[in-house]
């Protein structure tokens, strides 16, 4: 089969010749800089400069040698940035800044630094009036979409990978309404100004349906997947009550993922940390297709309950090792062991694509990231 073939077979819950398996094709599904050189020089691999494909989790652009050679069956399509907006790294003190074309001010200590974080939330005093005068992304700036369709046409028509085609700009829904705002004040938002909180929600949502709409006419036809990112839950549990997601932002995510499914037959991809146990009944009421990043150490997200519950009706992707625990700290046996448990309990009857448990990180040692990656090779067919 070929990657193409083997991703749409598993996506519609059929056993294709093996366990599809991603790296790279999602911002969350990927590998940090310093783990990816790691795994090269580990690999044998000529050293070559690395170039920073998403800045705030310093995720590198991966080596089509490397994606090869671990049999990776996906790849991504983005649209670019706008013309009226360029990524501008200033040092200030003891820190990286830079600002984002949300207004969001980022920073990342320049000693040790892993990632930049928030350091400032443009909307934490806004009022009601501020959100009419605000300065939003322009989803229309034909400079995002100039070159999406040659790219994404060379892709579908010269190589055989499933294509992954990306979020335009923004996380969730609801993320970026607390980036913007600020987490407490968003939270209190929802229960005390919920018109506040409706109309910054509705506002971005208008922006995403917007860039959906001009990313799918160009790329709609071609890709295999679309990724919609929301994080919802901790680690023990929802961020919020469900009945409260249930009245502001369920509706809104299921607006947004109606609205993408005229435009393609893609299946959804959605992320979300943590114990989303709860909240997967909902996802697959408002059209979700596939589930990520499958975080096996969050509470009530044991795999083989998740397969034979909800397996049926979502394709679980990543789940494949835990990147909490497992793959930084133990031995390449452990983790071949790890692995191994979890193809076993999510890849029977299709409906799993092989990926680690959201990126993996910094302090991974090479030969867990191998042995992983062997694992997914040895018991990975069908």
């Amino acid at each position: 089969m070929t990657a193409r073939e083997r991703v749409k077979s598993s996506l519609a819950h059929q056993e294709p010749d093996r366990v599809p398996r991603d790296l790279g094709s999602t911002p969350v599904t990927s590998i940090t800089k310093v783990a990816y050189e790691n795994l090269r020089r580990h690999l044998g691999m000529k050293e070559e400069k690395v170039i920073i494909a998403d800045q705030i989790q310093q995720l590198p652009r991966i080596d089509e040698k490397l994606l090869d050679r671990l049999g990776i069956d996906t790849r991504a399509v983005s649209s670019s940035p706008p013309s009226n907006w360029e990524i501008k790294i200033r040092e200030e003190g003891d820190y990286y800044f830079f600002t984002d074309e949300w207004g969001i001010i980022q920073r990342m200590p320049k000693a040790g630094g892993l990632y930049f974080d928030m350091a400032y939330h443009p909307l934490a005093e806004a009022s009601k009036e501020d959100l009419k005068r605000y300065s939003w992304p322009d989803p229309e700036n034909t400079a995002r979409y100039s070159n999406l369709k040659d790219k994404i046409s060379f892709l579908y028509n010269e190589t055989d990978y499933a294509l992954v085609g990306l979020q335009p700009l923004g996380a969730g829904i609801f993320e970026q309404a607390w980036w913007l705002r600020g987490m407490e004040k968003f939270m209190m938002d929802m229960l005390l100004d919920k018109k506040f909180a409706e109309i910054l929600l509705d506002k971005i949502l208008e922006i995403y349906l917007s860039a959906w709409d001009k990313f799918l006419n160009l790329a709609g036809k071609y890709v295999q997947v679309v990724t919609v990112y929301d994080d919802l839950c901790s680690q023990e549990g929802p961020l919020i009550s469900p009945s409260l997601y249930r009245e502001l932002i369920k509706p809104r995510e299921k607006e947004l993922i109606s609205a993408i499914k005229q435009k393609t037959e893609a299946k959804v991809f959605f992320h979300s940390c943590g114990a989303v146990w709860t909240f997967i009944p909902d996802l697959i009421d408002i059209g979700v297709d596939i589930l990520n990043p499958v975080q096996v150490s969050a509470k009530d997200m044991d795999t083989k309950r998740l397969k034979r519950e909800f397996g049926k009706d979502i394709t679980f992707w990543g789940g494949g090792c835990d990147t909490q625990n497992i793959l930084p700290h133990a031995k390449p046996e452990d983790v071949k062991r790890e692995a191994r448990r979890r193809l076993e309990d999510l890849a029977p009857g299709g409906g799993f694509v092989f990926n680690s448990v959201h990126n993996i990180q910094n302090d991974v040692p090479p030969e867990n990231i191998a042995a992983m990656f062997e694992t997914a090779e040895e018991y990975g067919e069908y």
